[in-house]
This record gives structure tokens, C-alpha cells and sequence, in this order.
């Protein structure tokens, strides 16, 4: 059956389209003229919908009141969740096989919904530019001329390289847009371009074949059609996700290089219709990009002008003064950047022509004394006593915030207008750096700002104590997704474990009577290795950027029985950072004890007297975490020990002990609900209260705000690191009806 409609939808294609028996010239003069029309028509929508993107993404902001009218994932949430969650629903040993299969379909259905609504943004973006391109390449092709196809093709895709090269301008000329959220539109608008090309060629060379002209496709005009495409196959094959992350210098370059050869080419292979001002104007953006950055770049002129502080194994700070910012900053966070400064002249040319910087952001504030860069460890190494190209700065897009500030005058907090009533920020890894300046600005200006700071190891959180001065407890949550032990301990832990069992499992009586144990030993040693080494390769930047993400809980019906025990659970485990036995102590720490092992204790409820609801509640994965405390034991060594003493000071010292807790957060109502109503969110245990009362976090008076901050009318969602981590929070505080931005480097 299917075959048939293969067969038959063949047949009505190739009927359509057909290659034309003769070209008279009031043929060739119609094609001409139809293909022009429609270049200028693809230019004109093209700056149509170019100009139109900043007033685009302020209909989205304001016109908040109106989207959230058709909100889905909230009501489709709730349906799944009764066959998920359902308090009537049985035990799985005694549930029916219908049940357990709704329970894995609504599992599965809401899993697709969520993926399905973290891809809207790419799906539109395809389907947009595919039906734009579409349109405009097949309308009034003389009933099915492959030829007027294939012109238009060509015509279409070459008009669209100004738009292209536009969408790349540092910083772009739109207003209120930040070009990092212009990519994305200047990559599937390319990969589509690309397309066409490739079919344009392919028919091209289906005509050349069928009419015995190959050698017209040799002809000099076709040779520079050759080479564009050649250019646009390198862009699109070097583009590929993992060829850009594995070898991306070499992306970088390729696609430079091929944009000036893609952009010459054209102007002597387009015909008959000169492409003259395209060029001209292609040209122009790509020369003013090279003198733009020339206007913003400064050099080091001192070996010690850049200083790295090693902060733990993945952070570092970078300090430098302020006078190699070529353009101050007028908001807070603000990136840069930067790359090796080289005594080659030569190699300085190059830098400038195929600009391979580095993006950072800025952490400091512009009337600061120096400012600051934290940075993840990576193969772009900063060293000390090294030069430098700064490039930057440039100012980040936020609505919520504007400036009266000059570029002429000194910086002041005082001249910076916030929009906004309450702040909740969402960050992982390294975005730490985009979220102190705000949280900077927001103390200044007295708005509530919550940050939830995921990270994998917990001794990133000393660079919190270079902050000192602006960092308050209540500001911060910290999720650590990693263990609580030091991750070069727990790899000898677990090479010292599987030496143990190999010794265990190999019998004397089984080897050989000349052998040696030891020697036997050690050949099974390359085994070990691999073991090291496999988790070594989960520890790569991309596993980090797994791990550093939330959890969605839109619309969760288990998060009310959870409220309940919250207090109970945490006034049980809660750890004392003065007390707690898995930190260093040497005076109270016996010799005995370095040899013990913690062997992994069975826990009742019924032995502290916890009744069976709570032991329910606490079997259940509770919505909110565990206070997190790094293990810790006499057999590490100095470095680790140095490492847990860090964290511990840094913790102490900023007041947010009791603020760290073990996993992902889970973004729920209880995030909501601090948004509109500025109440808790992780319960710490019992609190004094006004009257010096103890009472559970959760029943302090909630301080309410006016009915427009209910309505998300200046609540903002702030977002920022892993892609997976931003994707999720802008799907939860979309479906929430908050206001959301984004900050990523990723395209």
C-alpha cells in the first residue's frame, strides 16, 4: 500500500516538474525577471522581519497576561499526574497490569510533553524558515520549470547573505537585542540556505546530464558556483554539534574563512542580474566587524596586569584593571572577550581577521577597583605573566533594568532603574558570575533576589569568599549534585575497593604453584586502570553539564503531603557544622578511628519514634533535599584536608551553612509561591520567630505583596549555564506565567 502512494506521488511530482525543451529569448528574459522580482522580494521580507524582532520579543514580555491564557503544560501536568501520583493508587505488587500501564504511559506522555515544549523554540524556528524559503523559491516557476526553480534556488539563498552576516554583528545594531539570541536564527536560516544551494546545484547538474552540457558546468562562472558551494559544505559539515565542540578552533576558522570565499564567489557566479550591492554590502559588514573589534580590543601592556587565583580544581578568578575595558560597561553583567596576546605580528592579524576569542562574564561592576572573571578550568589555560587581547565590553539586554549612566561619566549603582518586584535566579557551574552583579544591583535597590546556584563539586563554593562584602545567607541556595566525598579520595577509595575484591576472589589454590600472587596482582592492574579512566570520562565538561540542571515539579500533587514532614525530617538530620564528625578536627580525632570503615547502616523509623505517615513521607523522594555535608576522614590527604577546611571557613564566614543542601532542586510551587509571596522555599528546620517563638520555617508569616506581583506582573525568572538547565527553567517559569531571561553563549 504504501509503495503505491510512493509510486503514485512520484508520478504527479515528475509530471509537474519538467526541464524546458528550448529557451527562446522571451523565455530567457521572463525567467530573468521573475527570478529579480523575487530576490527583491526575499530582501524586502527579510528586513521586514529583522526589524521586527525586537518588537517581537516585546510583545512576548508584555503580553504576558495574554499567553499565559493558553498555558498547556499546567492542566496536562495535573491529568497525568492523577494516574502518576494518584493517593488511592495501590502498590505496585498489588496494582493491575492497567494500572501500571497508565502509570508508565502518563510517565511517558508528560516526559515527551516536556521535551516536546524545551523544543518549540528550534521546531518554530525550522518550520518558520523552511515555509519562508519554500514560498518564496516556488511560486510562479512556469507550471513546474526546473529551471525557474532552479535560478530561484539560487537567487533566494543568495539574497539571504547579507541577512546572515547581519544577524552575527558584535554588538547588535537592533535595539534592546543581544546578538548571542540572534544566532540561533542565524543558524537554521543558514542550514536551510545551504539546502537550497544543494538542490540548486542538483538540478543544475540533472539538466547538464539529461542535455549532454557538462561542459558548461565547467564554464568559469560555474567553476566560482562550485567553489561557494564548497564553502557552504564545510560551514554546514564543520557546524555539526560534535564536530564544534570537539574541534572547534578548527570550525572557527572554516567558517571565516569560507564566509569571504562564499561572499567573492557569488559576485562573479550570480547572472544575469548583477549582485554588485549585495556583495558591497556583504563585504561591508564583514570589514566593519574586523574594525569594530580593532575599536574594542586592548592589550595588556604588563606581564602582571592579569592575575589567576586558583580557586578549587574547575574555578579560577581572574582579576585585571579596569583600564582594559575599551568600552565601560553600563549594566551589570556584562561580558567580554579575550584571548592570547602573541609577539607575532603576523598571528595578531589573524586573531583580529578570525576573531577565536573567549567569552566571560564580568563579574565586578564597572566603578570597582579591578574587575573579575570566574572561569572554568578548560583548554583555554590563563597563566600568570602573560599578555592578553580584551575585547568588550559588551552590555547584556535586560528589560528589567535599565541605566542612566554615560559612557562619559563614572559608573554609579545609584544611576540604575530596576522594573522589577522580586527576583528568582537560576544558575549552574560558572554562571555564578552572571548572578553576583545582579544580585549586587538588586541589595542596592532593596528587591527580594533568590539565587539557586547547582554545581557538581562542592569546593566551587569557595570562591563565594572573594564576595564577601555583598553575599547574605538568606540570598543563596546551593545545590551540589556530586558526592560528599573529595572526587581524587573517592577514585583511590574505589581503586583500593576492587584491589580488595581481586585479592578476595583470587585463591591461593587456584594459581599456578610457581606464581606469585603479587605478580598475578599485577596483572590484573591494567583493569584498574580502565576503571579510573572510565570514571574520568564522566567527569568531562559535557557530564558536568549534565548533572548541573533542576528537577520540574509543574503542578506536582505530591508536594502538599511533603509540606507536612518537612520540618520533622530536617530537625532530625539537620547536620551542625561545629559538631559535625565528618569534618577534620586533629585534637579530636583518635589514630584508632583512621582505620575504620563506615559500613552503610539500615535505617527504622520506629527506633526514633517516627510513625508510619512520616516513614511514608520520607520513603518517598521528598521534593525538598538534604542538607549536604562533605565526608571526611584522617586517611585523605593534606590537600584534601586544606580543601574541606576551605569550605568549611567559606561557609561559616558568608553565613549560609544551613543553606546547602545535597541534588538538584526541584522547581515547584514552593519557588512560585516565593515569588509572588516572598515565603520559604528549602525548609532549614525549626525557627525563632519575632517573639523568639520556635516554629517551623514554613509557618512564618508570609509577607504579601500587592495584587499586580501576583499576577507576575515585575516578577522575573533569571537563568543562566548548562542548556539543559536554562531550558527547564524557562519551561517552568513560562508555565507559571513569570517573566523569564536568558543568558547563554550556546548557539
Amino acid at each position: 500500500m504504501s509503495d503505491s502512494i510512493l509510486s503514485e506521488l512520484y508520478q504527479v511530482v515528475s509530471e509537474y516538474f519538467h526541464y524546458p525543451n528550448e529557451k527562446s529569448r522571451d523565455y530567457k528574459r521572463n525567467r530573468s525577471e521573475t527570478t529579480r522580482k523575487y530576490g527583491i522580494i526575499t530582501s524586502v521580507l527579510l528586513i521586514i522581519i529583522i526589524a521586527s524582532i525586537p518588537i517581537y520579543k516585546y510583545l512576548i514580555i508584555s503580553g504576558y497576561k495574554f499567553t499565559r491564557r493558553y498555558q498547556i503544560l499546567k492542566p496536562l501536568s495535573s491529568k497525568l499526574n492523577h494516574y502518576i501520583h494518584h493517593e488511592h493508587q495501590p502498590n505496585c505488587s498489588e496494582a493491575t497490569w492497567k494500572q501500571r500501564f497508565q502509570t508508565r504511559a502518563a510517565n511517558a506522555l508528560k516526559h515527551a510533553i516536556f521535551k516536546l515544549l524545551q523544543r518549540a523554540p528550534t521546531i518554530f524556528q525550522i518550520v518558520f524558515w523552511t515555509a519562508f524559503l519554500s514560498i518564496l523559491s516556488l511560486l510562479e516557476i512556469n507550471h513546474g520549470d526546473l529551471i525557474y526553480l532552479a535560478k530561484r534556488l539560487g537567487r533566494v539563498s543568495a539574497n539571504c547573505l547579507p541577512a546572515l552576516l547581519f544577524l552575527t554583528l558584535r554588538p547588535s545594531p537592533l535595539p534592546n537585542t543581544l546578538y548571542l539570541t540572534l544566532l540561533p536564527i542565524h543558524k537554521w536560516l543558514s542550514r536551510l540556505i545551504i539546502v537550497q544551494a544543494v538542490i540548486h546545484t542538483a538540478i543544475y547538474c540533472g539538466y547538464y546530464a539529461t542535455r549532454k552540457g557538462w561542459k558548461k558546468a565547467l564554464k568559469t562562472e560555474n567553476l566560482y558556483g562550485w567553489a561557494a558551494l564548497l564553502g557552504f559544505l564545510i560551514i554546514i559539515v564543520t557546524s555539526i554539534s560534535r564536530v564544534r565542540t570537539n574541534w572547534f578552533k578548527f570550525f572557527y576558522f572554516n567558517h571565516y574563512v569560507c564566509a569571504w570565499i562564499i561572499v567573492i564567489c557569488l559576485q562573479f557566479h550570480v547572472r544575469p542580474v548583477k549582485f554588485t550591492i549585495y556583495t558591497a554590502i556583504n563585504i561591508l559588514i564583514l570589514a566593519y566587524q574586523i574594525y569594530y573589534r580593532l575599536h574594542l580590543t586592548k592589550t595588556t601592556p604588563y606581564l602582571t596586569d592579569v592575575r589567576r587565583i586558583d580557586v578549587s580544581p574547575n574555578l579560577s578568578l581572574i582579576e585585571f584593571p579596569n583600564s582594559l575595558i575599551a568600552n565601560p560597561a553600563q549594566k551589570p553583567g556584562s561580558h567580554i572577550r579575550l584571548t592570547n596576546y602573541s609577539p607575532n605580528f603576523i598571528i595578531r592579524i589573524y586573531k583580529q581577521l578570525i576573531p577565536n576569542y573567549h567569552p566571560y562574564t564580568v563579574v565586578s561592576l564597572p566603578h570597582d577597583n579591578f574587575q573579575r572573571l570566574i572561569i572554568r578550568k578548560s583548554t583555554f589555560e590563563f597563566r600568570n605573566n602573560q599578555k592578553y587581547l580584551i575585547s568588550g565590553s559588551y552590555d547584556p539586554h535586560l528589560l528589567f533594568i535599565g541605566s542612566r549612566n554615560s559612557p562619559n561619566e563614572k559608573f554609579s549603582i545609584s544611576k540604575l532603574t530596576v522594573n522589577a518586584k522580586r527576583i528568582l535566579v537560576v544558575i549552574g557551574g560558572s554562571a555564578i558570575s552572571f548572578a553576583l552583579p545582579i544580585l549586587r544591583v538588586m541589595n542596592y535597590h532593596g528587591i527580594p533576589i533568590k539565587i539557586l546556584w547547582v554545581i557538581k563539586d562542592f569546593r566551587d563554593v569557595i570562591i563565594l569568599k572573594y564576595f564577601e562584602g555583598f553575599i547574605h545567607g538568606d540570598d543563596f541556595e546551593i545545590f551540589i549534585t556530586g558526592d560528599d566525598m573529595i572526587e581524587e579520595e573517592r577514585k583511590l577509595k574505589n581503586k583500593q575497593s576492587v584491589q580488595s575484591s581481586f585479592l578476595k576472589r583470587a585463591s591461593i589454590h587456584s594459581l599456578p604453584k610457581d606464581s606469585d600472587l603479587e605478580n598475578n596482582l599485577s596483572e590484573l592492574t591494567p583493569l584498574l586502570e580502565d576503571v579510573i579512566s572510565d570514571e574520568s570520562e564522566t567527569n568531562s565538561l559535557s557530564s558536568e553539564n549534565r548533572v548541573e540542571n533542576v528537577d520540574l515539579g509543574v503542578d506536582d500533587t505530591e508536594e502538599d503531603s511533603d509540606l507536612d514532614a518537612d520540618c520533622t525530617i530536617h530537625t532530625l538530620f539537620r547536620p551542625s557544622l561545629s559538631a559535625s564528625p565528618s569534618f577534620y578536627d586533629e585534637d579530636e580525632e583518635d589514630e584508632e578511628e583512621e582505620e575504620e570503615e563506615i559500613e552503610p547502616v539500615e535505617f527504622d523509623g520506629n527506633h526514633l519514634g517516627i510513625g508510619p505517615e512520616l516513614q511514608e513521607v520520607i520513603s518517598r523522594k521528598s521534593s525538598i533535599n538534604e542538607p549536604f555535608v562533605p565526608y571526611f576522614s584522617q586517611s585523605f590527604s593534606n590537600q584534601s584536608k586544606s580543601w574541606v577546611q576551605q569550605y568549611r571557613d567559606t561557609v561559616k564566614l558568608l553565613n549560609i551553612e544551613h543553606k546547602i543542601y545535597k541534588g538538584r532542586p526541584k522547581l515547584n510551587q514552593k519557588y512560585y509561591r516565593w515569588c509572588i509571596n516572598e515565603g520559604f522555599t528549602q525548609c532549614t528546620g525549626p525557627v525563632e520567630d519575632q517573639d523568639h517563638n520556635l516554629v517551623c520555617c514554613r509557618d512564618l508569616p508570609i509577607n504579601k505583596v500587592v495584587q499586580e506581583d501576583i499576577n507576575a506582573e515585575k516578577i522575573w525568572v533569571i537563568s543562566a549555564g548548562p542548556r539543559g538547565l536554562v531550558d527547564n527553567v524557562k519551561l517552568w517559569a513560562s508555565e507559571y506565567g513569570l517573566k523569564f531571561h536568558e543568558e547563554a553563549f550556546y548557539s
